[in-house]
């Protein structure tokens, strides 16, 4: 299994918060996870979070082809 997902939306709509749940809840199932945010200095800035997760190790935490995304908010 390898599985691709993109978290986007707007600060303070939990983005963060449940790309956290997801990678905590992958590796509490034994998969390898790779979480990576990435957000502006700005409190109620855009975010976005990359998470993979897979039986083996990740070779690349970069997500070229997502097999899922959660999009909170129209600009994202």
């Amino acid at each position: 299994m390898h599985s691709e997902i993109i978290l986007s939306g707007f600060g303070g709509q939990g983005i963060m918060f449940a790309g956290q749940i997801m990678s905590y809840a992958a590796m509490d199932s034994g998969r390898e996870v790779n979480w990576i945010p990435s957000y502006g200095p700005e409190m109620r800035a855009a975010r976005q979070l990359h998470v993979v997760i897979a039986d083996e190790e990740i070779g690349s935490p970069v997500v070229k082809n997502p097999d899922g995304a959660l999009v909170m908010n129209l600009p994202s």
